[in-house]
């Protein structure tokens, strides 16, 4: 079954959800591709303009629909399903004051034949609002815009990982329970190693379908290095980390009157964080990839700018990359992402182009991954 909805569908959530006195009828109903790390094919996202019944102006405001299908597809990294996508979304909006409205979950079915979470109206339309990187690449902020924007964001991961904690590593549950699923939540090092080294299997024995040849040996040879100095078990708190989250989650409005290109020397204001959760897990907030900074730089250790280093340090984050070591952890939490990147998707599978680019970049990225991990720092 595809995972779309038609126009007519949506408008029975909307009629559904939304109170009699609020109602609004469908404008527009558009797909907001994710083409970031936290993509999915199990789960999708729309953004659906909204007008007042019998109203002949352009839209005002939007809100953000994201459906899912009830059974998520296996494999060998997990993913959230939508309720446990909404638990973590309520953790956020009532730990931190990262701007979260509260969405309305329904996994009765009786709508639409997929779980959908939907979010109250925004008091903007769709067209005012653009991901990150595309105002980023389009000239429309300037340097100092570009810059509040990296302090807000560092801001708002430092507020996630203090403000959302647990008392155990892994993948979250729908339950809550002060246990963890398996003997090895009590110690980040074997919840990290042990997801890793699934992976690693699962690309191991399809290396042609997955496109790569990497030095499984020498990987495990490297990872025994790490697990010995005890690389990975300096975590003193499970935090709640995003993980795949990105740039490309953002959503945010650009001033008005400032064109594409303008260079306004007001910042843009974050408009919309996507539901984009499915991978989160309690663990080292250094395996966000926020913390690995721009794709290119995946192999270096270096972390992301210093905005976002200064806006994280200062709402309460610790100082992750300061040490050789944690920058070779680093490393491994890229290498890490590759994997996840690279396996979502079916081996020899005919994807999307923007699929087949994130796909390349991953088998790159776990090439030069394994060339800085040959004699990168464990000590």
């Amino acid at each position: 079954m595809d995972l779309s909805i038609s126009p007519e569908q949506a408008q029975r959530i909307i009629d559904d959800v939304f109170p009699s006195e609020h109602r609004y009828n469908i404008a527009k109903l558009t797909v907001l591709e994710n083409i970031g790390y936290s993509h999915t094919p199990d789960i999708k996202t729309y953004v659906i303009d909204l007008v007042k019944p019998g109203g002949t102006s352009p839209p005002t405001c939007s809100c953000f629909l994201t459906i899912a299908y009830p059974t998520l597809s296996s494999g060998s990294y997990p993913k959230n399903n939508l309720p446990v996508v909404a638990k973590l979304l309520n953790l956020i909006r009532t730990g931190t004051a990262i701007p979260i409205r509260e969405s309305t979950l329904d996994t009765s079915l009786s709508s639409i034949p997929f779980h959908y979470l939907l979010s109250p109206p925004s008091p903007f339309p769709s067209t005012s609002i653009v991901s990150l990187p595309v105002a980023r690449a389009s000239g429309s902020l300037s340097d100092k815009a570009q810059v509040s924007i990296d302090l807000l964001l560092g801001t708002f991961l430092a507020m996630l990982h203090n403000g959302v904690q647990n008392d155990w590593y892994g993948l979250p549950t729908l339950v809550d329970t002060p246990t963890p699923p398996s003997d090895t939540g009590y110690s980040w090092q074997e919840t990290f190693t042990g997801m890793l080294e699934n992976l690693l299997m699962q690309v191991e024995k399809d290396e042609a379908g997955y496109g790569v040849h990497l030095p499984f040996t020498d990987i495990r040879r490297y990872l025994s290095r790490a697990i010995g100095s005890f690389l990975f078990d300096d975590v003193e708190v499970p935090s709640l980390v995003w993980f795949t989250g990105s740039e490309e989650d953002i959503y945010i409005t650009l001033p008005s009157g400032s064109p594409a290109g303008s260079g306004s020397t007001e910042p843009g204001t974050i408009a919309a964080i996507l539901p984009n959760v499915a991978h989160a897990l309690w663990g080292d907030p250094l395996l966000e990839a926020f913390m690995m900074g721009p794709p290119e730089r995946v192999a270096e250790g270096k972390g992301p700018s210093e905005a976002f280093m200064e806006g994280y340090i200062g709402a309460g984050g610790g100082p992750l990359l300061i040490f050789g070591r944690q920058r070779t952890k680093r490393i491994w939490y890229s290498f890490f992402l590759a994997l996840v990147v690279l396996t979502k998707y079916n081996p020899g599978s005919k994807e999307e182009e923007w699929v087949e680019r994130k796909r390349d970049w991953a088998r790159e990225a776990l090439d030069n991954c394994v060339v800085a991990l040959k004699d990168a720092p464990c000590y």
